[in-house]
Order: structure tokens, then C-alpha cells, then sequence
């Protein structure tokens, strides 16, 4: 949906300043605001006015029709499959106040053009618009969430963690992948000084040749390899460095053409930053279930320690399951 048709079309008009009014003083949003905006916005598909026995449940105790699963269903429409709230908000009451002044604004809403063919096109472009608040005011600030199991591959639990990266809307998989990297040189390298800086700070603004030195080395984390990286390897390699480049899986074959390209292709190591991490996480433990279990908790615990030290957004941080949390407690004190 266009920003301009956003601006001139009064019934979103309307749902941007009733959504932003609700807005805490720190910036904060509760869910219900979203759920009464989303399943309100579902009701226009039946026409405007909204009348209250369309609105209420008997008894106007409950906004009819609400619910974990419909909610669900509504944002599944829109392309957004995340576990939101499992009830909607149909419990609060604060959800049906909020249900009723949305529903009165939009009744009240007198458009001299008219925007859409139909109510029912009207109801979809406000549910995505709601759905885009609960991407952007939601799932963006929960930390990232991922099913880690240890029975998989760490190369592929490396994968869920950066597809669950790639799923909020602000795209944060490049500062993700950094810090994973730099979370693993630092339990593979502990007595070296792994770099530690805010993921978009260019290695030229530090005193190394890449996002990481180890010893001669210089790694270069990226999610989407250019000519301009190829170019700085080039330059570590006059300097008497080693150049790496860790990328994502489906990106080496990218990579190792370009170099290929500018003809330094034997001068530059491209790898899958997924395999690089997986596997030496799995060598450091020797292979063994149990210290790849220890391993990847310690890999978790380096990777939101780095977050918690040097980014502004700690909703880069991942969310700790249990079976890691009861592993690090029981680890010694050091």
C-alpha cells in the first residue's frame, strides 16, 4: 500500500491516529490495540455502520468473534504466520473500550471519495495495516525466537536463527550473523581479543583489516556479498592478511564469482558462515551430544552478551529456551 494513499485515505487516516493515540508515553504498545484494530477492521467486510450487536458478545462483556484463532487467522491473511497472543485479548475489558472507540471513529468517517469498490476491500486494507503494526510494534521488539534443537546440526540451528532474523520486518540478519561470528571466535579463541563493536560499524572505522583479526586473518561477515568487499580483500591480501569471507550458504557461489571476476579468486576463502560456525562449535566439543549441548548454550550466551554490551536494540537478542538456561546454572562459576 502506497505512503501517499495511506495519507489521503481517511478511514486509514483515522486507524493511524487512533492506533497512535494508544501509544504509551515510552513508546511502548499493548497487543489488545492491535487485536481491537485488527478484528474491528475484519467486521467492515460486512459493512459500515457497525452496529453494537455485531460489535458485542450478549452482554457486551466480550468483543464478539475474538480470539487467539481468529486473530490468527487474520494476520495468516496477511502473509504473518508468528505465534501472536493465544487469546486475542478476549478476556481484557480493556479490549472491548477500545473495540467500541475504533468501531465509532470508523462509523464516523465521512469520505467525499470513495477509496475502495467495496467494504470488503476496505476491511483487508486495514487488517494489513494493523498486521504491519503488530510486525513493526511486536514481533520487531520481542527478542528473536527460535525452536533450538540440540539434536539438529549446529550449521542448520544457525540457519533458524537467521531465518528467524530475516522474518521481522527491519531485516537485522547482517548484525545477527556478525555477532554470531563473533560469539563463536570468542569461545573457539579465548585468549585473543575477538572484536567487538556495533554491527554496523565498518571494519575501516576500527584498527582491523576486517569485522575480525585473528592473527593474520581477516574475516568478513556478510549476508550479501558486493564488489566493494571484494575489493577491500584484495587490499588485506597487499597488506600481508589473510582474507575470509563468511556469507550465507546460498551466497558462496555469488561470492566466489566475484572474486573470480576481479581474477583473485585463489586469494580469497569464501565460506558458508553457517558451516563455519556449526562446525567448530561441533569440534570444540569434540562431537560428543552432551558438549554440543554445553557449546551451543555457551554460543547463545556469548552471542546475547555481545548484543547486551554494544547494540542500542537488545531485540537482537535470542531468546533463551529452558533446556539452555538449565545448562548454564549448573555450569561452574568461574
Amino acid at each position: 500500500m502506497p505512503d501517499n494513499f495511506k495519507q489521503t485515505c481517511p478511514y486509514l487516516q483515522a486507524a493511524q491516529t487512533w492506533y497512535e493515540s494508544n501509544r504509551a508515553k515510552a513508546g511502548s504498545m499493548n497487543t489488545n490495540v492491535m487485536n481491537a484494530g485488527l478484528i474491528v477492521s475484519q467486521m467492515v467486510s460486512d459493512g459500515l455502520p457497525i452496529e453494537d450487536d455485531r460489535l458485542f458478545s450478549d452482554g457486551k462483556s466480550q468483543v464478539r468473534g475474538l480470539s487467539g484463532a481468529s486473530i490468527a487467522k487474520i494476520l495468516e491473511n496477511h502473509g504473518e504466520t508468528r505465534l501472536f497472543t493465544r487469546e486475542g485479548g478476549r478476556t481484557s475489558r480493556g479490549t472491548v473500550h477500545l473495540a467500541k472507540y475504533f468501531r465509532d471513529i470508523l462509523n464516523s468517517v465521512s469520505p467525499s471519495t470513495p477509496y475502495f469498490q467495496n467494504e470488503a476491500e476496505l476491511s483487508f486494507s486495514l487488517e494489513e495495516f494493523f498486521t504491519n503494526c503488530v510486525r513493526l510494534d511486536y514481533f520487531d521488539k520481542q527478542r528473536i525466537s527460535v525452536d533450538l534443537q540440540p539434536s539438529k546440526p549446529v550449521s542448520i540451528i544457525i540457519e533458524d536463527i537467521l531465518r528467524a532474523a530475516s522474518e521481522r520486518s527491519d531485516k537485522p540478519t547482517g548484525a545477527v550473523l556478525q555477532h554470531l561470528v563473533g560469539a563463536k571466535l570468542q569461545l573457539r579463541f579465548p585468549n585473543e581479543k575477538i572484536g567487538l563493536d556495533q554491527a554496523n560499524a565498518a571494519d575501516m572505522q576500527t584498527d582491523r583489516e576486517g569485522d575480525f583479526q585473528v592473527g593474520t586473518t581477516a574475516f568478513h561477515v556478510t549476508v550479501a556479498p558486493m564488489e566493494k568487499l571484494i575489493n577491500r580483500c584484495n587490499e588485506n591480501k597487499k597488506a600481508g592478511y589473510r582474507p575470509v569471507i563468511l556469507t550465507l550458504d546460498r551466497k558462496v557461489q555469488a561470492a566466489k564469482q566475484m572474486a573470480d571476476n576481479a581474477g583473485i579468486s585463489e586469494d580469497i576463502s569464501v565460506q558458508s558462515a553457517e558451516v563455519f560456525i556449526g562446525t567448530n562449535i561441533e569440534e570444540i566439543a569434540i562431537y560428543d551430544g552432551d558438549e554440543i549441548r554445553q557449546g551451543i548454550a555457551s554460543l547463545i550466551e556469548a552471542y546475547n552478551h555481545r548484543i547486551s554490551a554494544v547494540e542500542v536494540d537488545k531485540s537482537l537478542m535470542i531468546e533463551v529456551p529452558r533446556w539452555v538456561s538449565e545448562l548454564l546454572s549448573k555450569r561452574p562459576k568461574a
